[in-house]
């Protein structure tokens, strides 16, 4: 494991950057809090989404923004020496599917807080954002071309590292282990096969169902390589939930390609079934 000193923070977060940005809607669910509590969280996400918002996480050729939706659930607070500390539910989607979910996050927080990508030392809340932001645009750019998502991974683990050393380390070795996964050998096949899929989704949009046949079947063909290493794989079954349907509409009447699709997939077996021919 790397381990990179928290004076690289700077390093890891800020990039040269032009285009790309991610567009996000923040939602926030105070739970049970009491008023109070509340009142000192009002701003929280109008100040998330413009941390986001008006940050070009990556220089991008494609010049393409990606939307997200954050939701946020606050679930308790403690008084800990001279902070109070919150305890969250987090989860964070994007438009084309990538999706991540953590019940493990606790961050200060106070009317004024600084939201700042030049921070230098560990903050449990901008990096905690930075981290997913940077999964979901590792995830995002293997889809344009193969395993371009890498170099955000990388960044992710490397906050996740420094994120273990901290006096906030709650959650963060749960955090590296599921981004280890995505970046395992056994689940590398599905990343390279993320272009193919999003060129049989254009091709179908476009009425162009027998070429988008040939890209999907690739996609298949990857698809088996990682079943047959690890059939419980969880960035698989996020990849076909957020993409059945586009298969369904694919491989409709194709009665073999939907019974690979079948076993592969049994949690939408149901939308495979419905049309088989």
């Amino acid at each position: 494991m790397k381990i990179f000193p928290t004076c690289l923070l700077f390093l890891l977060i800020v990039v040269p950057t032009s285009a790309q940005v991610l567009k996000s809607t923040v939602t926030v669910d105070f739970g049970l809090l009491p008023a109070e509590e509340v009142n000192n969280l009002m701003d929280l996400s109008l100040n998330i989404e413009d941390y986001i918002n008006n940050f070009a996480w990556t220089d991008d050729e494609y010049e393409t923004d990606i939307d997200i939706s954050i939701f946020i659930i606050i679930e308790t607070v403690q008084q800990k020496s001279h902070e109070k500390l919150y305890k969250t539910q987090f989860q964070i989607k994007s438009v084309s599917g990538e999706s991540f979910y953590d019940k493990e996050w606790e961050f200060p927080y106070q009317s004024g807080y600084l939201f700042d990508h030049r921070k230098v030392e560990f903050d449990p809340l901008c990096h905690f954002i930075d981290y997913y932001a940077l999964l979901v645009l590792g995830g995002e750019l293997d889809g344009y071309a193969l395993l371009l998502g890498t170099p955000f991974y990388d960044k992710a683990q490397n906050l996740a590292n420094i994120g273990m050393l901290s006096r906030y380390s709650k959650g963060w070795n749960t955090r590296l282990k599921e981004l280890q996964k995505i970046m395992n050998v056994r689940t590398r096949p599905l990343r390279e096969a993320k272009p193919d899929f999003f060129e049989a989704e254009y091709l179908l949009e476009e009425g162009k169902l027998d070429e988008a046949k040939i890209y999907a079947l690739k996609v298949l063909d990857n698809i088996e390589k990682v079943v047959n290493e690890q059939p419980n794989n969880k960035y698989l079954k996020t990849f076909f939930d957020a993409h059945y349907v586009t298969f369904a509409k694919i491989f409709k009447g194709d009665k073999e390609t939907l019974a690979r699709l079948i076993q592969y997939d049994s949690y939408h077996r149901e939308t495979y079934r419905e049309v088989l021919p």
